[in-house]
């Protein structure tokens, strides 16, 4: 930046400063020569004017209303030429300049305003090839960064050094990815005020300027564009001073490197995104060998010997009910909803993978000497924070039981799903589900797909299931409520609305039918376990209706 200073200390010019010292930093951005009475149409500010005294040849009030014109327009000083109209700058000029700090000096006859002109271009081209060596310089710095794959941490520490600043990296829904400071770092009520300033404004893709307590100077805000989305806001906040314009173009590098950055970790990410999820597809389907599990989960960084129990984050409404936001917004609260649950993983070191299956997250988790209780307890906070950062939604936290045998990982998913699925047969939301909420259905879980529970409940109910069909009966619907009931004919009928005796035949006609006694008990367990296979397997049905 040339300032008037800069100009008035070339010694071959010989200019003497006559007022105005007080604002001899103004910045020149530029030299004009004129002689008109009102040069201001062609002036934009930031010149420095030359003239030869010409327009001022009026009388005293005249000259006073001229130079206070030009000291209006914000042009950063006034160059006055003697040995033409003037063997002296006048007076009045000089003490208008003086009273409002405008820098005045005479330029001897014998220095040509050519010479001036020259000498401030020279310094101007100088000036922004210094700059634009020092920027290359810093460009060349980040992008080894990049390259050395160092990460957003030593990018950031590189800004603060260079700048003399502290800077917060934010995301979008304003999780801090990084900090780095030069001399203070932001305490952590500066930082939390700081995003909720930010959190008004991130629709904005412009940059911004905030002004708050705590933060020493105006905080410069850019957000970071990675594959056309805002991915990350980059606050800035000076530890002294303003922000120069050195400063802004290695911000602007920053931003620059910090974008590629982001692209990369979500180019990575998704790719493990997809290899998780495939994973997860074949182990369910039950595609993979002992020895593949194994190297599959050391390629995620997991160790195969110790156990591993799935944890599944299901959204509470149906796929249906999320897409009547739109699918763009129902898109958007899964991958938020993901991000959360790999985000609170992360925070709280627990060893894990994850995929997103519909409208849940999917997540084998490596327990180490975590017991059930803190695994539960861990799920609560899980659910707590996805509450906060998602309160457009709920969801239920399922839980399987840890298991060595790695095949048997697609057992503990199904006690994940079906422990959520039979607290929801009692129309309960947003709860915390595990295999001790399976009860009877456990015993089912062996079997683990539709089929198998459409092949078990035939074999004890689909003559009955057939008889109701082809008679308009309810004698599963009896049958049902008797169990329910636990036997007591008197609440079973209650229910049903019919007399003791209807119901008593109707049970009968069960007997008669299935060929099994209701006075056995392990009948009885039998009734009662294909009952529960219709509900699971209706529950399953209902869900992929959903999903489709």
């Amino acid at each position: 930046m040339i300032t008037v200073q800069d100009i008035l200390e070339i010694p071959e010019l010989d200019l003497r400063l006559l007022a105005g010292k007080a604002s001899v930093s103004n910045p020149v951005r530029w030299v004009h020569i004129s002689e008109v009475p009102d040069p201001t149409k062609w002036l934009k500010g930031g010149e420095l004017l030359l003239t030869t005294g010409y327009s001022f040849a009026g009388d005293e009030a005249d000259q006073v209303e001229q130079i206070k014109r030009l000291i209006d327009h914000n042009i950063s000083g006034l160059g006055f030429g003697t040995g033409f109209s003037f063997d002296k700058v006048p007076a009045a000029l000089v003490r208008v300049a003086e009273e409002y700090g405008f820098p005045l000096f005479e330029v001897p006859y014998h220095v040509p305003f050519l010479a001036i002109s020259e000498a401030v271009a020279s310094k101007i081209v100088n000036e922004q090839y210094s700059l634009l060596q020092r920027s290359l310089a810093v460009h060349e710095k980040l992008t080894k960064i990049v390259l050395e794959e160092k990460g957003l941490e030593a990018i950031l520490s590189t800004l603060a050094a260079l700048v003399g600043c502290s800077a917060v990296l934010f995301d979008f829904h304003g999780v801090v990815l990084c900090e780095a400071a030069y001399r203070r770092r932001l305490g952590a009520d500066t930082v939390a005020d700081l995003w909720r300033m930010i959190g008004d404004r991130r629709a904005d893709r412009q940059n911004f300027a905030l002004s708050m307590d705590g933060a020493g100077s105006s905080v410069q805000v850019y957000p970071v564009v990675a594959s056309h989305r805002i991915g990350a806001f980059l606050a800035v906040v000076k530890d002294s001073g303003d922000f120069s314009e050195y400063d802004r173009i290695i911000l602007h590098n920053v931003v620059t490197v910090t974008a590629l950055e982001l692209v990369k970790k979500k180019a990575v990410a998704e790719t493990e995104k997809r290899l998780a999820g495939d994973f997860f597809d074949e182990l369910i389907a039950s595609d993979l060998y002992e020895e593949e599990i194994a190297r599959r989960l050391a390629f995620f960084g997991l160790d195969a010997q110790l156990a591993h129990l799935i944890v599944l984050v299901d959204i509470d409404e149906g796929e249906g009910e999320v897409g009547e936001r739109g699918e763009a917004a129902a898109l958007d609260v899964k991958e938020r909803l993901h991000w959360t649950v790999d985000e609170f993983m992360a925070r709280r070191d627990v060893l894990s993978i994850s995929a997103s299956r519909s409208d849940s997250v999917v997540v084998l988790v490596q327990p180490g000497e975590a017991d059930a209780a803190e695994v539960i307890r861990l799920a609560g906070e899980l659910q707590g924070v996805v509450a906060e950062m998602l309160p457009e939604i709920s969801v239920s936290i399922g839980i399987g039981r840890p298991h060595r045998q790695l095949t048997d990982l697609r057992q503990s998913y199904y006690e994940a799903s079906y422990a959520i699925r039979i607290r929801r047969l009692k129309d309960e939301r947003a709860v915390i589900a595990s295999f001790d909420d399976l009860g009877s259905y456990g015993l089912l879980l062996g079997l683990q797909d539709t089929l198998s529970l459409e092949v078990f409940y035939d074999s004890v109910l689909g003559r009955l299931r057939d008889y109701d069909a082809q008679n308009s009966s309810d004698l599963v619907k009896s049958l049902a409520s008797f169990l329910e009931a636990n036997g007591h004919w008197g609440d079973a009928a209650e229910k049903l609305f019919v007399h003791r005796h209807t119901l008593r035949y109707r049970m009968k006609r069960v007997e008669e039918i299935t060929g099994r006694d209701l006075g056995s008990s392990q009948d009885r367990m039998e009734f009662w376990l294909a009952l529960k296979a219709r509900e699971l397997i209706d529950q399953s049905r209902k869900g992929k209706q959903t999903t489709a």
